[in-house]
Order: structure tokens, then C-alpha cells, then sequence
């Protein structure tokens, strides 16, 4: 459970940190120009949290949640995380892990004997949903595939599908395999659905309650998405059901508790496994065509003599940004309501505006 003190004092930070909320003008820091110079062109809205060492540094919206009603952009405005969402259902089946439900190596069949029917060289491990090493087929590209396709409708049609590769053997990015992984974390607790395990275990214990999957919490709060460049913006929202790979919908100042588990080791004793590189089954570490790793839903790679891990989301209008530089402990979280905008670059320039 949260320590009620630190939370207490963190609630308070937000409110102080957020001028509007108590009338008063907003501060103009670097920050502030940054991203009021990148709404515009290929978002409407933009919302920013920066941290140091898990304690709020920085949270603000800026430009419109929605344009035809002119709603700012606010720290409790709800976004659809997309597939920044990937680091909640690792980090679950993380947390699993550490209790001795299962192991990296434990077959997937173990957990859902249906997945036994699939054929490969050798059993498909949740380190292979994990690391995106499993070969499984891209559900999205099923031409039966809906915004009411269940998890339990995608497992269905796996048995029937053919590996794209042999596990263990190259790194594919895979929503598949991140769906496959909600679905482990789901059954490994007996629970109705992943949205139920990361309530229990994540976002009840931290008091996120602007947080949920695959629905918003408050749809009255959700922003409006958008596409479009140079200011032409259009509607585009495509909601869906499915859970592990995205639809977490949270708010900037769920994500400062979220961020401040993390940094505090609230949620695990020890976050290191989190942000070590998997493996291939030739031992190597996985890497991209980039020789960027992938850990526990999370992008890892050095820069400039400094670890970081890194993710993106981007989905019907939305684009999210999660960067953690691991060696400073300077945290940067970007949520737009436009699925053009671009943040890695954003993320980059406000963390050297932090430091």
C-alpha cells in the first residue's frame, strides 16, 4: 500500500505546481516555451510531466483538449496511453514474477493451454512476449479484426496462424505478443481481465484513480483525438477493447504516482530486471535494427554516456512519449491528442531544459 504521507505531500505538489488550478498565472520556464511552441502543427493539445527522482518537477497542459469547445488541456485531462501502455502489463507480469507465479522460461501453454495447439520449434516462453521475440502473427492485420475483437477472440485465431518466425531467434515489435502477455497476466491470477490484475496491483495500491483499461475512468475528461498537420485538424478515434498492447487511459498526474512507484521501488523491491536487456536464445542481447534493446515494455539504449529507457505510443489520435534517463533520474512524459505529433525529439529538448 502507498505510504498516505508521501501521497498526501504529492497531491499538494500538483496542486501548487498547477497555477491554474488556484487562479493564479502560470510561471514561463523553458518548458513552458517548448511546448507551447510545439502545439499547433501537429497536435492541439500537449501535457507535460517532468520528474527527478520520482518528486514532480514540472506538470502543465497546454493548448485544447478539445477545439470545438475550446477545453484546456489540464494534468487531469485523460489520454489513451497507447502503447506506453506495455510497460504496465510487463511491469504486471513483473510483479507476478517476483511472487513465483511463473518465470521468464515458463511456457506460455501453462498458463493458457489453448496456446499449446501453436506450432513452433520449441514452446513459445513469456520471455518471448516479453523481449517481442515470439514470431506470433500481427493480430491487427486479421481480417476479421474489430474494436470488439476480445483477447480471448485473438487466442482463438492464433491456434489456427503460423509463426512469422521461430522464437528466440529475432526481435519483431509485436502488439501480439503483448496482448498474449495480458492475457498470461490475467489467467496466472485467475482474474477476469488484465484491467482487474493491474487494479489490484498497480493502480489501486498507488491511488490512480484516473486510470483504467480499456475505457476512460471519466469519458467526460477524455480528450478529443485528432490528425492533421499545420493546424488542420480532424477527429479520429477508434476505440477498442483489446488489453496488454494499449488502451490504458490515464492522466499526467496518475502517471506522477506512477512515476514516483517507480523511481521508489513502492511496487517492486527491486526495479533493475525492468530495465535489463532480454535475450536471444543464442544468448545475445535483443536488439533492433537501430541496436536499440527492449526490457520489461521498455525501449533501452546509451546516449551520450548516459543509460536511458525509452517508449512510444501512437495510435488513433494519440501520440504519448515515456522517456527515463536512468542515470540522472530525470523523467519526462509527453501525452498529445494528435497522431502526427512526433515527441521523441520534444522529450529530448525538455529533458536538457531539466538538467
Amino acid at each position: 500500500m502507498p505510504n498516505t504521507p508521501f501521497f498526501a505531500a504529492l497531491t499538494l505538489a500538483l496542486a501548487v505546481l498547477h497555477p491554474a488550478a488556484l487562479g493564479a498565472q502560470p510561471q514561463v520556464s523553458p518548458i513552458d516555451d517548448l511546448a507551447n511552441d510545439f502545439i499547433g502543427d501537429t497536435t492541439p493539445g500537449l501535457g507535460v510531466l517532468v520528474t527527478r527522482g520520482g518528486e514532480v518537477v514540472h506538470i502543465a497542459g497546454y493548448g485544447a483538449a478539445d477545439i470545438e469547445s475550446d477545453t484546456p488541456i489540464t494534468p487531469q485531462s485523460i489520454f489513451d496511453l497507447a502503447s506506453v501502455s506495455k510497460e504496465m502489463t510487463a511491469l504486471a507480469a513483473r510483479i507476478q514474477i517476483e511472487a513465483g507465479l511463473y518465470t521468464e522460461e515458463t511456457p506460455i501453454a501453462d498458463i493458457l493451454p489453448d496456446l499449446a495447439e501453436i506450432e513452433s520449434p520449441r514452446p513459445l516462453v513469456v520471455a518471448d512476449l516479453l523481449f517481442h521475440i515470439s514470431g506470433l502473427p500481427d493480430y491487427l492485420e486479421w481480417e476479421d479484426y474489430g474494436s470488439e475483437t476480445t483477447n480471448a477472440e485473438v487466442l482463438e485465431w492464433l491456434v489456427e496462424q503460423e509463426l512469422d518466425h521461430a522464437p528466440g531467434k529475432q526481435f519483431e515489435y509485436s502488439n501480439t505478443g503483448y496482448l498474449v502477455l495480458g492475457a498470461v497476466v490475467a489467467a496466472a491470477e485467475d482474474a477476469d481481465d488484465l484491467a482487474s490484475v493491474l487494479q489490484a496491483r498497480v493502480w489501486g495500491p498507488l491511488g490512480m484513480t484516473d486510470t483504467a483499461l480499456p475505457d476512460p475512468a471519466d469519458p467526460a475528461r477524455r480528450v478529443t483525438g485528432y490528425d492533421g498537420t499545420g493546424g488542420d485538424f480532424d477527429v479520429a478515434m477508434d476505440p477498442n477493447v483489446a488489453q496488454g498492447d494499449g488502451n490504458v487511459f490515464s492522466t499526467l498526474t496518475d502517471l506522477a504516482k506512477y512515476e514516483a512507484a517507480l523511481a521508489g521501488g513502492d511496487l517492486l523491491e527491486d526495479t533493475e530486471p525492468l530495465f535489463m536487456q532480454g535475450r536471444f536464445d543464442d544468448g545475445n542481447f535483443v536488439q533492433d535494427e537501430d541496436d536499440i534493446s527492449y526490457g520489461y515494455g521498455w525501449q533501452l539504449y546509451e546516449a551520450d554516456g548516459e543509460s536511458y529507457a525509452a517508449h512510444s505510443g501512437s495510435w488513433t489520435g494519440t501520440s504519448t512519449y515515456y522517456l527515463r534517463n536512468l542515470t540522472t533520474g530525470v523523467s519526462v512524459v509527453l501525452l498529445a491528442n494528435g497522431e502526427a505529433a512526433d515527441l521523441w525529439e520534444l522529450a529530448d529538448e525538455i529533458e536538457a531544459a531539466v538538467e
